[in-house]
């Protein structure tokens, strides 16, 4: 479902004029969509400055009478002044809205900038909040503005539009990050309406790393004393993950993938999907950037979310460091329904075989079920064997190899 109310606030800025054009795409793409403009000043602080600087004011401005006429001069020259910037700032959102035929609302707010913004987004519950990803303190050296990161990190109960680039999803695809999580699947999902309002086309892609380890592996055994090394035999482990885990990995984000994309064909869209190795952040990044992706859609949270995390490592840093615009989609209040795939038909196992799996740490079991199966498939075996956990021990280290079930 295509959002109904967005919500954007306004500096004045290069990126916040961007913001303001993709908001009201949103907002009329429905033909019902509703637009509220925020500007936020902060008076007080002004006011607070001047204050600190009156003890350097030259001698003849320090007679108290003369002080609270500066005072009076300038709390009417700020406070008026800025309500006017304010208004000069939402004028021209609310005319481009009317040219669209948008409903639109301004909003303005004394305060610190990202305060107020959260603020009235939990008074205003919007479908969409938007900004710009840098205001006028834009710095080559910072690629997303505090008020930008602040708002990320701490309204995370609503979707959040970073905008950097012009809105354009023009033969641009919308490319969306999935790792089988529940807000990955909320967060395609919504891909797959944007994709279907704005006919752009749709990407997901998945990314597994199998290299951990073999960065992990020498510095351990760098550290543990020689009997231990032996007793922990790293390279039978290290042909455990080459063999079994990092396989095992690649088809389970492949399956999640598929089922991603059979979630977003059943929602209308059309769908490419891509399964990546490295590092998620980089991969990601790179895949977006060399698509020339109009749009990058991202959960907040990952598989491996704690109650206390305000934001996914790998959205955090995509959302700072990508070149394109970034939406981060909030948990869904209810699960997105995916749809199962049909499952590889069972192949039975031996007791002998079972008793060789048994062998293989738990943490890994699973994955290795899955590797030895699809061995046996690749085959055309109709069972499991201890001959056949035996032809992937061997490569493997499973089980311990040639004595594997003796």
């Amino acid at each position: 479902m295509m959002y109904q109310q967005v919500f954007v606030g306004v500096d004045g800025s290069p990126c916040s004029d961007l913001a303001v054009d993709a908001a009201l795409a949103f907002a009329a793409s429905t033909g019902k969509g509703r637009c509220t403009g925020c500007h936020v000043y902060a008076a007080r602080m002004h006011r607070q400055r001047f204050e600190d600087m009156e003890p350097g004011l030259p001698e003849r401005y320090q007679e108290e009478e003369r002080l609270g006429s500066l005072r009076a001069t300038h709390d009417d020259l700020i406070s008026g002044g800025m309500a006017l910037i304010s208004d000069a700032y939402l004028a021209p959102l609310a005319a481009k809205a009317a040219a669209r035929g948008v409903s639109f609302e301004p909003v303005t707010a004394e305060g610190r900038g990202y305060v107020e913004f959260l603020r009235l987004i939990r008074e205003h519950r919007p479908d969409l909040a938007v900004l710009g990803a840098t205001g006028h303190g834009e710095m080559p050296e910072v690629p997303l503005g505090s008020l930008a990161e602040r708002a990320l990190l701490y309204a995370r109960e609503r979707d959040l539009l970073l905008v950097r680039r012009p809105w354009n999803l023009r033969n641009r695809p919308i490319v969306v990050g999935v790792d089988g999580s529940g807000t990955s699947y909320a967060a395609l999902a919504r891909a797959a309406a944007i994709a279907s309002a704005f006919d752009a086309p749709l990407e997901a892609v998945a990314v597994y790393d199998p290299f951990f380890h073999s960065g992990v592996f020498p510095v351990i055994a760098d550290i543990l004393p020689e009997e231990a090394q032996r007793r922990f035999d790293f390279p039978a482990q290290e042909r455990l993950h080459d063999e079994i885990i990092d396989r095992g990995l690649e088809h389970l984000y492949r399956r999640n993938l598929e089922r991603g994309a059979a979630l977003a064909r059943a929602l209308g869209a059309r769908v490419r999907t891509a399964v990546v190795a490295g590092k998620v952040c980089p991969q990601v990044h790179h895949h977006a950037a060399v698509r020339g992706a109009g749009l990058l859609v991202l959960g907040r949270y990952g598989l491996h979310r704690e109650e206390e995390s305000l934001i996914g490592s790998n959205t955090l840093n995509l959302a700072r460091m990508s070149t394109t615009n970034v939406l981060v989609v909030a948990p869904p209040e209810s699960p997105v329904a995916v749809p199962d795939l049909p499952s590889d038909a069972t192949i039975p196992w031996t007791p002998e075989a079972e008793s060789i799996l048994a062998r293989v740490p738990p943490f890994a079991r699973g994955m290795a079920r899955m590797a030895v199966e699809e061995h046996a498939r690749d085959r055309g075996l109709s069972r499991v064997t201890e001959d056949t956990v035996r032809g992937v021990a061997r490569r493997s280290g499973v089980g311990g190899g040639q004595d594997a079930g003796s």
